[in-house]
């Protein structure tokens, strides 16, 4: 509940899904920040699949370049 400390159990659970949820967490705010996407643009169901499906694909491209630059250290060494 709001303004009120977590119970024991809420925080062993919150322990134990903190490292999956930054990895999902940390892709949507990065496409957040990227793209503004907090605000879903369009109305029907198709339409706000392709916006997610668009985004999906933009923040793949914009990463692409660092994915790519790391994998050429790993194979150097």
């Amino acid at each position: 509940m709001k303004n009120k400390p977590l119970l024991k159990r809420q925080l062993q659970r919150n322990r134990l899904i903190t490292k999956v949820r930054y990895v999902v967490e940390r892709t949507f705010g990065s496409q957040a920040r990227w793209f503004g996407s907090q605000v879903l643009r369009y109305h029907g169901l198709a339409k706000a699949h392709a916006w997610h499906i668009l985004q999906a694909m933009a923040y793949n491209l914009k990463r692409l370049p660092k994915l790519f630059a790391d994998r050429q250290l790993i194979a150097q060494t």
